[in-house]
């Protein structure tokens, strides 16, 4: 989807982010950083590009749909229009940083822009914007050699491995946002998604991923919390359900919503219980489910873990259930004591 072999790190600007609360201003960079050594430049691209591990992109959203309002989009922007105005455009986007990070569990740190081009994206080259503030400092040691004798030197800075806050913006889809692939590690509190809510206004795109992997969180919350209204044996049916669905993302190309619910729910009961659900699980989440789309991969691959089908019996028993749930039955001896049957044919 994203290739970034041909990528060239044009320039970069670096902005100290102060603690608002502690009344600490912004210290602003006159000078783009320095990349004429090959090793500072191949890991400062490294650290730009290497950790969105997820085709999850997102896209510049701002409240009555006034896209043209939302100030990081338009910075953005700018610096795709005129490439040389991107220390003027990182100066406005490192104050409006600075004034969402009003917060007392928001912490200070570097922001760092730098301006990227060729990547290629769907078989087309375009620029990205890199736009990354650093908060957590990880200790280092350094080995110096002198002489005969080696010391140790305690040193702390970024790691290269990891991104606290960070997005890198995709000059394509202008009109509708643009592409944006998002992290933030740190903070995951509710006060802290000053990143992506208040600085950045982001929302998720309407993608095979996202379609993908809503429909199976749906169905998942569908199951824990509307199916036990509907059925007397919850964890069998639960069980069951999962494992169809799984079986229905796994073995399918493309998603069709009439399909998916015979298959999955069966009678008709549950399938209108699950209607219901998903109109009402829609309008909380403002969530646009789509009745038809190409089912992703990778999006399964990453919820292989919602589809385990696991009765858990006290701490005593896990059933592990990967088939026909007629084989299954539920009951209660004279005493009053649960217990499940099972019925097979070989024992392995």
């Amino acid at each position: 989807m994203i290739n970034y072999a041909q990528a060239v790190l044009k320039q970069v600007f670096i902005h100290r982010i102060g603690s608002y609360q502690l009344g600490e201003d912004i210290q602003y960079s006159t000078e783009a950083i320095d990349l004429s050594d090959e090793t500072l430049y191949q890991s400062l691209l490294k650290y730009c590009l290497a950790n969105y591990k997820d085709p999850e992109f997102f896209r510049f959203s701002f409240s009555g749909g006034a896209l043209e309002l939302n100030p990081v989009y338009n910075f953005a922007g700018n610096i795709f229009d005129d490439p040389d105005s991107l220390l003027e455009q990182s100066v406005k986007m490192a104050r409006h940083l600075y004034e969402k990070s009003k917060h007392p569990n928001i912490h200070p740190g570097e922001l760092i822009i730098a301006y990227i081009t060729d990547i290629l994206v769907e078989d087309e080259l375009t620029d990205a914007l890199a736009v990354i503030k650093s908060e957590a400092k990880d200790n280092f040691l350094k080995i110096m050699r002198i002489g005969h004798q080696f010391r140790l030197q305690h040193d702390t800075g970024a790691n290269l491995q990891k991104l606290d806050k960070a997005c890198l913006i995709i000059n394509a889809d202008r009109d509708e946002g643009f592409n944006i692939l998002n992290v933030d590690h740190l903070n995951r509190s509710k006060d802290a998604l000053y990143w992506r809510d208040e600085f950045l206004c982001i929302t998720p795109r309407s993608d095979e991923y996202h379609q993908t992997r809503d429909y199976i969180q749906l169905t998942k919350k569908f199951v824990k919390e509307r199916l036990p209204e509907t059925s007397e044996s919850v964890k069998v049916d639960e069980a069951a359900i999962m494992r169809r669905s799984f079986e229905y993302f796994h073995n399918n190309e493309k998603f069709s919503l009439p399909e998916y619910e015979v298959q999955v729910f069966k009678d008709g009961k549950t399938v209108e219980a699950f209607k219901e659900f998903k109109s009402e699980y829609s309008q909380n989440r403002t969530l646009p489910f789509e009745e038809q789309f190409d089912i992703s991969e990778y999006a399964v691959k990453k919820q292989s873990r919602v589809f385990r089908s696991v009765i858990k019996l006290d701490r005593n028993f896990h059933i592990y259930v990967h088939g026909d749930k007629d084989k299954i039955a539920k009951g209660v001896d004279e005493n009053g004591k649960k217990y499940y049957i099972l019925y097979y044919d070989e024992e392995n």
